[in-house]
């Protein structure tokens, strides 16, 4: 090979690798069908058991829901749509789990209570478990909880983290899901920053290690194949764990477990890959701190993002011996639809992948569009170095197919029993708006509520009012207006909501417009790529009493720590790619120390994974 052929080859090659590593911060993708698995179809005998597991994030149904879903006419609740899309997914689960955020407890007046028509279309969603551990079920009364859990118990749906009484907890926790041959333990845990008078006649699940060491002796006794903690915890709007909810999933994974999930924040977080010691033997274990919302509360965009995770589980028949077999994420979306009927607003969850082709809504207005595709892209961008995605061949054709089979059968795909049809649900009650009560922690809405439990600055917020002339004359208004401005604000309000002009989901997907232009598209505010983003290695945090000196270490001579509140975060290294900081870790501090992880800085400050 000549000279000139030499550096065209070389040329290739470096164009091929600068690919590859632009790559690197965008997830994997892998495709799937939707079918079910062979040895449902047929007798397939082999030397594995499969089980497949679907795993969401909350699940609220708001008053802004039920007003919704009412039609007046009628005077029935329709919730199909809010599941329709994800429907064909979550019945490829033999067992789906999610966090449910409401009760059903026949009240019309009760911002807590959803009618039992909802229940009706968790069951046919394919959705089989709920969680019940969260602020929300603190929120209601012990009669409430009864006959939400026997509403549940008629349309055959599992559910755990809240009981009448110790005693059904001794008899009913932890829950032990048996499906396919195997033997599946979940136990629900929530984190109350305060606990309202209503719920203090039953019993929440609080996570504590006491607890979860006990809990996990107990689930242990029943020889489970794998074993799921689902953790509600967090603050409202956190967007990465804190060393508390680390250790507590460390905690959990000494104790036995085989997966953690997380949810609270209504906004995902990322997922880890963690090291640990169950009886003296080193594994691996999956964490998803947040998972996000499945069906939103609100149509706050920071609300809206969350992921599903996908897993398959395969057992030897002959050593029974379990292991997480292939697992992915689908990244989706809660979309408030008010424009395919004048005067009524629809809620959907939407597999963003399916948005993002123009397989499912392609009639969609171009601003929601790039909401949906932008909030698929975070989450691609946060868990693109720890999961892969997983995307079906979703349709109109399909979830039609799919919606209309279970509506004619009146049962879910992946649960044929049913003590009840939805012909067989008396009318539930108009909405109506809720009482006032004396007691301190009820309200007129969930708003409220969240400013009672957590506090002004994480309460649900409206758009600060204008300043007075006299304060715009302020230098020190204009230095803070300024620097306001320069940061991205989470809580922005929809016309605020950024939009990336150039994002590598956009090169392989584009976008289809609508045969008529969207009069908001110019409007739409075009995100800047900030040139000041590095890439560190955290290494551990502990309190200010033990110094590490980067002297000493040959692995840490000439890095930097820093400093985070009243924890010493111990980062180290300083890159301006991925790929060079993760060569770094994967060689010299990961072998060193097991929990250490790569954080993302953007202008200084610590950004999602």
């Amino acid at each position: 090979m000549n000279k000139k052929g030499s550096l065209i080859f070389l040329f290739l090659i470096a164009v091929f690798v600068a690919a590859a590593q632009e790559n690197k911060d965008v997830i994997n993708v892998r495709q799937r069908l939707l079918r079910r698995q062979a040895q449902e179809l047929d007798e397939h005998i082999d030397s594995f058991h499969m089980l497949h597991l679907m795993i969401g994030g909350n699940v609220y149904q708001t008053e802004k829901h039920v007003n919704y879903a009412y039609d007046p006419a009628t005077g029935r609740y329709d919730f199909t749509n809010e599941f329709k899309y994800v429907q064909p997914l979550l019945n490829l689960g033999d067992i789906s789990i999610v966090d449910l955020k409401t009760s059903f407890g026949n009240d019309s007046s009760d911002m807590f209570s959803a009618p039992d028509e909802f229940a009706l279309t968790l069951k046919y969603s394919g959705i089989n478990a709920v969680m019940h551990a969260n602020m929300h079920t603190a929120n209601i009364h012990k009669s409430t909880l009864k006959r939400t859990r026997d509403v549940l118990n008629k349309y055959d749906m599992f559910h755990t983290g809240a009981f009448i009484d110790q005693a059904e907890r001794n008899g009913n926790y932890p829950l032990i899901i048996e499906k396919k041959g195997f033997k599946v333990a979940v136990l629900n845990y929530t984190k109350l920053p305060s606990r309202p008078d209503a719920s203090k006649e039953f019993f929440i699940n609080e996570a504590d290690k006491s607890s979860i060491e006990k809990d996990m002796r107990m689930a242990q006794a029943y020889k489970p194949d794998f074993i799921i903690v689902y953790f509600d915890w967090s603050d409202n709007f956190q967007d990465v764990p804190n060393p508390a909810q680390q250790a507590l999933a460390q905690f959990a994974f000494e104790k036995g477990a085989n997966l953690v999930v997380g949810t609270c924040p209504n906004a995902p977080m990322r997922i880890d890959n963690v090291s640990y010691y169950y009886k003296g033997v080193e594994r691996q274990g999956i964490v998803a701190y947040s998972l996000g919302n499945l069906l939103a509360s609100d149509e706050e965009l920071r609300n809206c993002r969350g992921y599903m995770m996908d897993m398959e589980l395969r057992r030897n028949r002959f050593t029974r011996e379990t292991q997480i077999d292939d697992w992915g994420v689908i990244p989706v979306y809660t979309y408030y639809d008010t424009t395919s009927t004048k005067g009524k607003t629809k809620v959907f969850s939407v597999p963003c992948s399916a948005i993002e082709s123009g397989d499912i809504f392609p009639g969609l207005p171009y601003i929601e569009k790039r909401r949906v595709i932008n909030g698929a892209y975070q989450v691609r961008q946060m868990l693109g170095a720890s999961a892969d995605e997983l995307q079906y061949n979703l349709n109109e054709l399909i979830v039609n197919n799919v919606k209309e089979t279970i509506e004619i059968t009146s049962a879910s795909l992946n649960n044929k029993y049913s003590l009840a049809r939805a012909g067989d649900i008396a009318p539930s009650p108009a909405p109506a708006a809720p009482a006032a009560s004396a007691d301190p922690k009820s309200s007129a809405s969930l708003e409220k509520i969240y400013k009672q439990s957590y506090g002004p600055a994480q309460a649900l917020t409206e758009p600060p009012a204008s300043p007075s002339p006299e304060k715009k004359k302020d230098p020190a208004y204009e230095k803070e207006k300024t620097k306001a401005e320069n940061v991205f604000d989470a809580t922005a309000t929809k016309a605020a909501e950024p939009v990336a002009a150039v994002t590598a989901t956009e090169a392989t997907a584009p976008v289809k417009l609508d045969a008529k232009p969207d009069p908001n598209r110019d409007k739409m505010p075009i995100m800047q790529f900030v040139p000041d983003t590095v890439y560190r290695i955290q290494v551990f945090a502990l309190k200010q009493f033990l110094p590490m000196d980067t002297n000493y270490y040959d692995h840490l001579k000439g890095y930097e720590v820093y400093e985070e509140k009243d924890m010493i975060k111990y980062v180290v290294g300083k890159y301006k790619t991925y790929q060079a900081c993760y060569d770094y870790w994967k060689a010299q501090i990961q072998p060193r120390y097991k929990q250490s992880f790569i954080v993302k800085f953007v202008n200084g400050k610590k950004a999602l994974k």
